[in-house]
């Protein structure tokens, strides 16, 4: 379970985020809305634990405080957060990514076992891609070098699936996207909510949503909570936007 407690977030005395109270509750899905700026990706960010910026209030993980905990140390506690633009990395390989990502995360839950073998972290790899439609080449080739959208994201995808993490933050995930990858997408997704994990979705994308077992649906305007309900809003937003 993850959540905020009077939460503000600002850069350099400007005022991001003010006093924001959610929950997020295992086993369920809620969706992040609003108008660009209105804060969404700087909640994304802020729950990240991303040094740009400065944070007042409570996070609170399973009831531990992590607001002073560091992007890797939340990594470590089991959230993982997309990203908006992935970078071409040259030089790695997707595989050798995945496995230093993977050996990082089995070291520090197993501190007195070795990881395994690369022979063996490909078998563990390989039983992930049918689910997720990804071809094994793809795993050979540089990092994210001349990747579509699609491609991107089903890494991103294939990470959280090898890491298992408890809270799965999406911003735009969906962003660039054929219909057949946001239907993987959103197999997943529910999928993720069936094993009982946190999920928060920042999308404009409304075919998304309402393809999803969404619980709870939250609006932001100008950095504050404008609304929230559940499922039913989508219709709402779909007539009036982000309005009241």
């Amino acid at each position: 379970m993850l959540t905020i407690k009077n939460l503000s977030v600002s850069i350099e005395d400007t005022s991001i985020l003010s006093a924001l109270d959610l929950n997020f509750s295992s086993a369920t899905i809620t969706a992040i809305l609003g108008h660009n700026g209105s804060g969404k990706s700087s909640l994304a960010l802020s729950l990240m634990g991303h040094p740009r910026y400065e944070v007042s209030g409570e996070i609170l993980l399973n009831d531990e405080n992590i607001v002073e905990f560091s992007p890797s140390e939340r990594h470590h506690k089991g959230i993982f957060l997309s990203f908006q633009n992935i970078p071409e990395i040259p030089g790695i390989q997707v595989i050798e990514y995945l496995r230093t990502i993977y050996n990082s995360h089995f070291s520090r839950e197993n501190p007195d076992k070795k990881p395994p073998s690369l022979f063996v972290f490909k078998r563990i790899v390989e039983k992930l891609l049918p689910e997720l439609h990804i071809e094994k080449e793809l795993l050979e080739r540089e990092l994210f070098v001349g990747f579509s959208g699609g491609e991107k994201r089903k890494i991103e995808l294939l990470q959280v699936s090898l890491l298992n993490p408890s809270i799965i933050i999406l911003d735009e995930i969906d962003s660039g996207l054929d219909i057949d990858a946001i239907s993987v997408l959103q197999e997943q997704i529910n999928k993720w909510k069936a094993e009982k994990k946190t999920i928060i979705i920042i999308s404009h994308n409304l075919h998304l949503l309402e393809n999803l077992d969404i619980d709870t649906i939250t609006i932001l305007k100008e950095g504050e909570i404008l609304e929230s309900g559940d499922k039913k809003l989508l219709e709402k937003i779909k007539q009036d936007g982000f309005t009241q």
